[in-house]
């Protein structure tokens, strides 16, 4: 009787080990769960299969100015050698293992001109500032996007130029007692530059921080306005009117609609509004399942777009149906052991360790950003030179 009760303890150990990884607790669910729809929106874009998708960018935008709001500027006292770690333990083991083994997958063999636009693309996505890069050398929804692995960095490097904004706020703010009106002017200022963008037609604004901190300023802005107070029948109503905004936006919006224009604001909101309400039965129903989605949405956003350019380097046509199906399926499974065995080692070991062994590792993160980094700028410079 005891041998055959033996497996149960391994059964038990390997559902913690998910549990942990895949449900976290302390956390709301429908939150990871609205993640979760937003790269469901953007993987459907890149694939051909969804026109408005795109918004699924503005959702997570809003949703990272929420937690850095958080952890930025409502912590008492702010720990600033705590928030940067925490933040390059979250990105950079990620980004520097799929950077470093889709350019020695792919370098050495696609034409010389492509081999030089593609290192110099991953050495500026390893420096956060691939949106600089990108907005003076290829439009987001032109054809040509298809051929660069790492032009879907530039969200990144939007959102760390974000962190060091917010990381500058949180050490200045406390020396005015003027917080909500510094993060109102911020936004202000923001959605005004953003809509004489819009008046001037430019569309490489999709890529400027510029343009979009006042979707950021609005997800941390939720920190300062007051709670709404309503009934649960209520509550659910406003939830499920708002998930319906950004469902229908990621169905019927046209890439007019693409930031810096008017329209995103409606999805944002939707975002802000959902996150302000308690968690609901609708929230219950409609985000929580796909919670372990939004948990390891950050490998999936980094691994998904090289997988689509991979592939159509690969099989010389533009994949589609089946084919991208494929792909995709292929592209998740990658995704879950990037999630599980670098995202969430990085992340686990900057819990554990002491505070000296836990900077020199951030230190030792840098350094191989910056040497990775520099070999790609090589790369680039001898091929265009050749």
């Amino acid at each position: 009787m005891l041998h055959q009760n033996e497996p149960a303890p391994t059964t038990s150990r390997w559902r913690e080990i998910l549990e942990k990884d895949f449900f976290p607790l302390n956390r709301r669910r429908d939150i990871d769960g609205l993640r979760g729809l937003a790269i469901a929106l953007v993987v459907l874009f890149h694939a051909g299969w969804l026109q408005g998708g795109f918004i699924g960018v503005d959702i997570f935008v809003v949703i990272s100015g929420y937690f850095m709001g958080r952890s930025a500027l409502m912590q008492h006292p702010f720990q600033p050698l705590r928030f940067v770690c925490r933040r390059l333990y979250r990105l950079l083991p990620a980004l520097v293992c799929m950077i470093g083994l889709v350019s020695a997958g792919m370098l050495w063999w696609v034409l010389q001109s492509d081999r030089a636009d593609i290192a110099i693309n991953g050495a500026y996505a390893l420096v956060y500032l691939s949106n600089i890069w990108a907005s003076g050398h290829v439009g987001y929804f032109q054809g040509q996007s298809i051929a660069y692995p790492f032009l879907h960095t530039w969200s990144l490097s939007l959102e760390m130029q974000f962190y060091t904004i917010i990381f500058l706020m949180a050490l200045l703010l406390p020396l005015t007692k003027h917080r909500k009106l510094v993060l109102s002017g911020i936004f202000t200022v923001s959605l005004a530059y953003c809509a004489w963008s819009y008046v001037e037609g430019d569309t490489q604004a999709y890529y400027n921080i510029f343009d979009r901190l006042w979707q950021f300023s609005l997800g941390t802005m939720i920190w300062i306005c007051p709670r709404p107070r309503l009934s649960p029948v209520v509550a659910n109503i406003i939830y499920a009117a708002a998930l319906t905004v950004i469902v229908g936006a990621g169905l019927f919006y046209t890439l007019q609609f693409a930031c810096p224009s008017y329209m995103t604001i409606f999805p944002c909101l939707a975002v802000a509004t959902i996150i302000m309400l308690p968690e609901t039965h609708v929230g219950r129903l409609c985000l929580v399942p796909i919670s372990p989605l939004g948990v390891i949405s950050y490998s999936v956003y980094l691994w998904h777009w090289p997988g689509i350019v991979v592939a159509n380097y690969l099989f010389f046509f533009q994949v589609h149906g089946l084919m991208m199906a494929a792909v995709l399926g292929i592209v998740l499974v990658i995704s879950v052991l990037s999630y599980v065995f670098v995202e969430r080692t990085g992340l686990d070991y900057e819990d554990r360790v002491a505070v000296c062994a836990r900077n020199r590792g951030a230190a030792l993160l840098i350094g191989t950003c910056m040497i990775l980094a520099a070999i790609l700028f090589y790369i680039s410079y001898v091929s265009r030179v050749h």
